[in-house]
């Protein structure tokens, strides 16, 4: 059986390459990759949460904030009716948690 630490690291790996593949021309169908990276770590990141220790809460929770208010400004700019090749471009919201880049490379580091 897989781990959820593990099933959260690769979910959090496929993420981070899709997010790469999206950085030079940030087109919608590069986006919509994210999302559909980003929605699979938000769900084991909601397992997680129930599984780990309590110094990560907080962290597991900002991440999980972090991707929400993410997939709202998503539904937002998706209003605008986009081509697949159109620009699309993300601004962090104004007092949204930043992404969790320390509490990432904690996860991607830790040992199964």
């Amino acid at each position: 059986m897989i781990s959820t630490i593990h099933k959260l690291q690769t979910a959090i790996g496929r993420s981070q390459a899709a997010y790469n593949l999206y950085l030079p021309e940030k087109k919608y169908f590069q986006a919509l990759r994210i999302k559909s990276a980003n929605l699979n770590v938000c769900e084991i990141l909601e397992i997680y949460l129930y599984e780990c220790n309590e110094e990560e809460k907080e962290a597991v929770q900002q991440y999980i904030f972090h991707l929400e208010d993410w997939f709202n400004q998503f539904r937002e700019l998706e209003k605008t009716a986009p081509d697949l090749e159109s620009k699309f471009v993300f601004e962090r919201l104004q007092n949204s948690p930043e992404f969790p880049k320390t509490f990432v490379n904690k996860i991607l580091l830790k040992k199964l």
